[in-house]
């Protein structure tokens, strides 16, 4: 971070706090485009940000730290959901933890004291530390259960809230040294950034297998859905996607992405071994050859299986299937996402991927570590932020429309996705879209493609950055070696 100036940190902290506290701080400044570099104790000179204990010592920015925060992390317990500070910032109430009531600044005319405890908040989101907790209670591996998060708890799920701690810490920074305000732009000049990115369940969809079991399907529930069955006969009847084979479908998808100058991310399962047979097609020669000729000069991760993301054989087997066809898998998502932060990233670090992109809530969009920028999670057991870059998911289009998630009609898709699109031009931040290649069926799933190409030429038209993870990772790591 050479090109970004240098910002002084003081920490005087409890030991083993310590890196939890750099962890946090240091994710702040890579998204503040600031280069921080620590100091240790209770005072040092040309300290511009202080965090720790009471002191009398005036910096430009003091951050409050409570007596008792590093033991709570050191005790593994879930914070009192009755003890959530509630503080309404820019027309949306922002919980804060570790933090008493009251004003968020105290204004002198040389520093500011930022009363709630941005980085132990930060921590406890960053590391997803509520799942965690639940986690010792519940060690089936499976999808972390969003009714049980704290973001659904209190119904701020589709804010991040780790974005607005940085907003309030870049404040605080343009007011008492604002020598270090950066703009944080993307792609050198870009605003802010859309993530794309096609889970590939299917190779081809409509087997006839899959086509008689929909046709029937359709006439059995004709009466108790008439509008709907009737929509789908006769929609399969005349649309050429149920008698056209994948490739036409995904060379659509990547011939209209190349045309309005995107790119995106394509994970591809590498388990030969499912229940469902439409989904083993990487055993298939043909499909094989179909994948290469599309895909071959294409960004290609891992769509792993629920067992990649617990079994490091499972996953080392999957990758090894996809670089024997060829490709060089840096990127993961696993199937359903099943993951287990502490568990799932030691393994997907050990494998030497670089990034992951599975950190998000299948019944919900939105923030599941709290924020929508890229960052390096952290490893509870050894103390120290892992070598993974976790790139969040925050909208998937099954969670949009399935009845068991968000059941959104395509305006209220619309216009959420609208708002989410705005709230990352405001932030200036980063909004993930996962659309799986099936979906864009205009007859099994009418405006779910229709409203990914809406919401990317919306983000275009607001000076987005819009590619793929494997870009973003390429742009991240410079901030952050």
């Amino acid at each position: 971070m050479e090109k970004y100036p240098n910002i002084v940190i003081l920490l005087n902290l409890p030991r083993l706090y310590i890196p939890k506290a750099e962890f946090v701080l240091r994710t702040y400044c890579y998204i503040l485009r600031l280069n921080p570099t620590f100091y240790y104790g209770s005072h040092h000179e040309g300290t511009h940000l202080y965090y720790g204990y009471p002191t009398t010592n005036r910096y430009p920015i003091k951050i409050n730290f409570i007596d008792g925060t590093a033991d709570f992390f050191e005790r593994r317990e879930l914070y009192p959901l009755y003890d959530v500070d509630f503080f309404l910032y820019k027309n949306e109430y922002i919980p804060f933890l570790f933090s008493r009531g009251g004003e968020i600044f105290s204004l002198d005319t040389d520093r500011c004291v930022v009363h709630k405890d941005l980085v132990a908040s930060g921590f406890y989101f960053l590391t997803c530390w509520h799942e965690y907790i639940l986690g010792f209670h519940t060690p089936d591996r499976g999808r972390v259960d969003y009714r049980e998060s704290l973001q659904y708890r209190w119904d701020f799920t589709e804010i991040p809230v780790v974005d607005v701690y940085c907003q309030l810490l870049l404040w605080a920074v343009s007011e008492y040294i604002p020598e270090f305000e950066r703009n944080i732009h993307w792609n050198k000049e870009m605003d802010f950034c859309v993530t794309l990115s096609h889970d590939v369940d299917y190779w081809h969809y409509w087997t006839h297998k899959q086509k008689f079991a929909t046709l029937f399907h359709n006439l059995r529930t004709f009466p108790k859905r008439p509008l709907r069955a009737l929509w789908k006969l006769i929609g399969h009847g005349l649309h050429k996607s149920f008698f056209s084979r994948c490739p036409t479908a995904i060379k659509q998808i990547l011939d209209k992405e190349d045309s309005l100058e995107v790119k995106s991310t394509w994970f591809l399962m590498g388990k030969t071994d499912y229940e469902d047979k439409r989904q083993n097609y990487l055993s298939n020669p043909k499909y094989r050859e179909q994948i290469l000729d599309l895909l071959g000069e294409r960004e290609v991760g891992l769509h792993g299986s629920p067992e990649s993301a617990f079994d490091a054989e499972v996953l080392e087997q999957e990758l090894a299937a996809l670089r024997e066809l060829g490709f060089d898998p840096q990127g993961f998502r696993t199937h359903y996402l099943h993951f287990d932060y502490q568990k799932s990233f030691t393994i997907l670090e050990n494998a030497g991927l670089r990034f992951d992109s599975t950190l998000g809530y299948w019944e919900n969009i939105g923030f599941r570590a709290g924020v929508s920028f890229p960052f390096f999670p952290f490893n509870l057991e050894e103390n120290r932020p892992f070598r993974v870059l976790e790139i969040p998911l925050i909208v998937m289009d099954t969670t949009l429309y399935s009845p068991k998630a968000m059941n959104l009609s395509y305006r209220a898709a619309k216009r959420t996705l609208k708002r989410q699109t705005e709230l990352a031009a405001g932030y200036q931040s980063h909004l993930s879209l996962l659309w799986h290649n099936n979906n864009f069926d205009p007859v099994e799933y009418p405006g779910l493609g229709r409203l990914y190409w809406k919401t990317i030429s919306h983000a275009l038209n607001h000076n987005a950055w819009v590619t793929s993870l494997g870009d973003l990772y390429d742009e991240w790591v410079t901030l952050s070696y």
